[in-house]
């Protein structure tokens, strides 16, 4: 399933749901799951009982691990027969089941991640980094998986723009595949990781460069004013959850500044595999669904590896074989 969270106005406000793409359009999952459990179940308080198991949240979603994946795959299955039956749909409370996809916004899959942890895991990208930096890469990135934590409060969606921070002269973006925890664990063996793992997005990790080497070189603990500005984090367009990728590290990655490439990478490059990731952070930590990690950026996966940088207007499109594109343009927050 390629998983979704969408916008709605309704009579009573705009309100954000969760759905499932089928095709050209977007299914509200909680009011399909009412209409299949009215429908086939027989159930009086479907509306009640779909709210509980399938909640329009995607953090609570999440929260209800195999049971609300199980209940959304029925959901998807059942709806795709009614659509291709051409029958109209309506929930047991009289709500729209059914959207085309270019009639709503997509909002960030996963808006409020309850952790968000971007790790360092591609080896052109941090020899590339070291070395612009003048000196050598670590002996201990080879040893243990190295990340930080990304500002929660800074993730938007595709087609939103991204907004230049008005300290920076170096603006740039970065590849990254999403990997979303949708099981609870600790102390997680590698061999088990892939079962927590409830699906993969893309993100564009922005980066004020020329503030992030500064941070660096002074204090080596992460970056701050670097990556920490609103509109910050993209995330998009979906979450395919994992049953749909064949091997996450065998994925197409891509970057387009206004239609033209700027980068081509592979998941397959990853130094440290996502197992490895996962049974590295629940070490001795509870992993809850809803936490998300970072792949890092890939060689060549942002304008750094090429001295271009983005300017004011430009459009950035970045995409990742089976997940999807999300697409936002650079702007001046003044000149809006």
């Amino acid at each position: 399933m390629k998983l979704v969270t969408f916008e709605v106005k309704t009579s009573l406000g705009i309100f954000d749901r969760i759905g499932a793409i089928i095709k050209d359009k977007i299914v509200d999952l909680t009011l399909g799951y009412a209409t299949y459990i009215a429908e086939v179940d027989k159930q009086d308080k479907a509306f009640d009982m779909a709210n509980a198991l399938v909640p329009p949240s995607m953090l609570n979603f999440l929260d209800g691990e195999q049971g609300a994946m199980e209940a959304a795959r029925k959901t998807v299955e059942y709806i795709t027969g009614i659509i291709s039956q051409w029958k109209e749909i309506e929930a047991p409370n009289g709500g729209k089941v059914v959207y085309r996809k270019d009639k709503v916004k997509l909002k960030a899959p996963l808006p409020n991640p309850r952790l968000m942890v971007d790790f360092s895991t591609f080896e052109a990208h941090i020899k590339m980094g070291c070395e612009k930096m003048g000196v050598d890469v670590p002996k201990e990135w080879y040893e243990i998986p190295i990340g930080y934590k990304v500002n929660l409060c800074s993730i938007v969606g595709t087609e939103e723009p991204i907004f230049w921070p008005s300290f920076t002269e170096r603006f740039d973006y970065e590849l990254e595949l999403a990997i979303c925890i949708g099981k609870k664990g600790k102390d997680i063996p590698e061999e088990k990781a892939y079962e927590y793992v409830a699906g993969y997005s893309v993100v564009n990790d922005m980066s004020a460069r020329d503030i992030e080497m500064k941070e660096i070189l002074t204090m080596p603990l992460g970056p701050i004013k670097g990556k920490d500005f609103d509109t910050g984090t993209v995330m998009g367009p979906c979450l395919t959850t994992h049953d749909e990728i064949k091997d996450p590290h065998n994925l197409k990655m891509t970057a387009k500044v206004n239609g033209e490439f700027w980068s081509r990478a592979n998941t397959k490059d990853m130094y440290w595999k996502i197992p490895r990731l996962i049974s590295h952070l629940s070490k001795d930590q509870t992993l809850y669904p809803g936490c998300m990690f970072l792949s890092g950026t890939p060689g060549e996966g942002c304008g750094m590896h090429f001295d271009r940088w983005l300017k004011p207007g430009d459009i950035v499109e970045l995409g990742i074989e089976n997940i999807g594109i999300i697409r936002n343009q650079v702007v001046r927050e003044k000149s809006l």
